[in-house]
């Protein structure tokens, strides 16, 4: 989650779904997360645009 919103906060015009997306993809790439018991129980629910930090 921490990556999650490092990610969101970078503000690289991707929005929630799709920053979601990245960071699952890259659990899989790593050795250490890619069984979905790490990554499989995160799911978006509601307002799926990009993100305003203030």
């Amino acid at each position: 989650m921490v990556a999650y919103y490092g990610r969101l906060q970078k503000g690289e015009g991707e929005g929630r779904s799709e920053a979601l997306r990245q960071i699952q993809l890259g659990m899989l790439k790593g050795e250490k997360q890619k069984h979905p018991f790490y990554w499989a129980s995160f799911i978006l629910s509601g307002d799926a645009t990009s993100m305003q930090f203030d």
